[in-house]
């Protein structure tokens, strides 16, 4: 599953500061086409408010605006192409250079390291890669007939106002992160579309699916792995060998017990081989990136309740499923070496 460790962290700063609780992003941000252009807008003057905000006593007056969703020039130097249309580079290495910073910041990291250049090379080929996948969905949209007006862009926009305090607090915000207006309007706008899209994708999603419950053992290694299985041969109580023999700690004191869970939460290999079984089946040894286990199948049921936190868990594994199907049909040129 294509999980990826950052999403346009500059952004999402924004985002997660300014917008209110109840408009959470679900899905993956995601960009219209090409970023609006404002004519005579600077990264100073792109995000100046046009008119005194409330006062302290009132709510504030929301004075930002967004201009008219515009495609790029032709011309404008682009970072990659997705079946034709560009990747903004000016934006490109602005988010990056964000994402950069946001990162060092929270994580501490040593940008001269050979680790932190190693990670900072890794952050903007994902932020680049997320700039495609926005693209690829807002054309998908586009094919879908599903638009983000300007209504709603606003509409959020005002939100983040009234959350940040004022539309100059909000104004500062941008400035000090060195985005624009535009950018921040552009990133709304890609939201209300991955929004759309997310449950265009997967509204048609079961609530009731086949899951398993199982228990596990985890060694560090095959001989330890094989030498508890044979105690299970011989008899011994499985949880009680969980217990006294298991590494992974956070099951070990409840003898190896997983719990419900459907297919795509677990290691593949583990989830193969567990739903292959019948209840109260042990397997042999069975090797993952996380060790080696021994498995042993409690329960099954073809068709049962997913829990709230699931339910999101299997909607973005949906997503990303189609977003990456999406992908292999279209057409996509890279254009910078991050």
């Amino acid at each position: 599953m294509n999980h990826r460790s950052f999403w346009l962290i500059g952004l999402i700063v924004i985002l997660a500061a300014c917008a209110t609780p109840a408009t959470p992003p679900s899905a993956p941000p995601v960009e219209a086409t090409a970023p609006p252009v404002v004519a005579a807008a600077t990264p100073t003057t792109a995000a100046k408010p046009t008119a005194p905000v409330a006062t302290p006593s009132a709510a504030p007056k929301v004075t930002l605006t967004c201009p008219p969703f515009t495609a790029l020039p032709t011309t404008t130097q682009v970072a990659a192409r997705v079946n034709g249309l560009g990747i903004s580079l000016d934006l490109y290495n602005r988010q990056a250079a964000q994402a950069q910073a946001a990162m060092i910041q929270n994580g501490g990291l040593d940008p001269n390291s050979a680790q932190g250049k190693e990670a900072i090379k890794s952050l903007k080929q994902q932020v680049l890669e997320q700039m495609i996948d926005d693209i690829v969905i807002a054309q998908q949209a586009d094919r879908e007939g599903i638009k983000a007006t300007d209504d709603q862009v606003n509409k959020r926009l005002a939100e983040m106002v009234v959350d940040a305090g004022s539309a100059d607090k909000l104004n500062e915000y941008l400035t000090k992160n060195q985005l624009t207006l535009t950018d921040l309007c552009y990133q709304i706008r890609s939201q209300i579309l991955g929004d759309a899209m997310l449950n265009r994708v997967t509204g048609a999603l079961p609530a009731n699916v086949p899951q398993v419950r199982a228990r596990h053992i985890l060694m560090a290694s095959a001989p330890q792995a094989q030498a508890v299985r044979e105690q299970i041969r011989q008899g011994k109580d499985f949880a009680e060998l969980a217990k006294q023999y298991s590494v992974d700690e956070a099951t070990k004191v409840n003898g190896g017990d997983l719990g419900w869970f459907p297919k795509g939460v677990m290691d593949p290999q583990f989830e193969t081989i567990a739903f292959q079984m019948r209840p109260g089946e042990v397997s042999n040894v069975v090797q993952t990136q996380f060790g080696y286990h021994i498995i042993k199948l409690e329960e099954k049921q073809d068709a049962r309740p997913l829990p709230p936190e699931l339910i999101q868990n299997a909607r973005q594994q949906a997503f990303l499923a189609w977003l990456q199907a999406v992908r292999e049909t279209l057409k996509i040129e890279r254009l910078v070496t991050p």
